[in-house]
């Protein structure tokens, strides 16, 4: 009962959250000649406050979320997808053209979607259901590609990324967004009971989901005309 009463209100802040950086997003991004990049973020952030959404609402109505694949898990596939959308072409090969001298940055960014891969096999091992554990360890692959690109583009140097830069921030606060919801799900799958164990994703989940719409918003100034 404790661990749903912190569960719950931990929702409930990241819902809250969520909320307030969906409609920042949507009043700063959702504007006439505003890049696609930033729409794309704010769609990530309504993925999020759905899911969280929905986390409260089957908390009200069944008093625990299902064991087995439940509809909220499209909120955080979404906002992955999202982000990996916005990263992925034109945004990525404006900062990596491909070429031999970005290479290794290429190879050590392939440390996130490998952290990734191995909380998803964590998942897989742990004692719950199949349709628990697959649904969770599906959320970690997806966080793995968006990881990757968020990845790159922060340890690219300045001399590759040009304008660009001024997002590191923004994409080390999707790194962080990627391993709160790690951490959450390996929590969850080991039917962790610890309460201090379940504030730490919340924690750490909520510094991204608070400041990724002004970070976003601070590092795109040069983009304005």
């Amino acid at each position: 009962m404790k661990i749903l009463i912190v569960d719950t209100i931990g929702n409930a802040v990241l819902c809250a959250a969520a909320l307030i950086g969906l409609f920042y997003s949507l009043i700063r991004f959702f504007k006439p000649k505003q890049a696609m990049y930033k729409k794309m973020v704010a769609c990530a952030l309504g993925c999020i406050f759905i899911e969280r959404l929905y986390g409260i609402v089957q908390y009200a109505v069944a008093g625990d979320i299902t064991p087995y694949f439940q509809i909220g898990s499209f909120g955080n596939i979404g906002c992955f997808l999202f982000l990996f959308s916005a990263n992925y072409g034109a945004v990525d090969s404006l900062i990596d053209d491909g070429s031999a001298e970005v290479k290794k940055y290429r190879l050590i960014a392939l440390a996130a979607p490998a952290a990734a891969v191995a909380a998803a096999i964590a998942i897989l091992c742990s004692p719950s259901r199949p349709g628990k554990t697959i649904t969770c360890a599906v959320e970690m692959l997806f966080a793995g590609a968006s990881a990757y690109y968020s990845f790159k583009h922060l340890i690219i140097p300045k001399r590759y990324s040009d304008f660009l830069s001024d997002l590191r921030f923004f994409h080390f606060l999707s790194l962080v967004l990627a391993a709160g919801v790690a951490i959450e799900d390996i929590l969850w799958c080991y039917n962790v009971t610890e309460q201090i164990m379940w504030i730490v994703p919340y924690l750490i989940l909520l510094v991204p989901v608070v400041a990724l719409a002004p970070a976003l918003e601070r590092g795109t100034k040069k983009w304005e005309i």
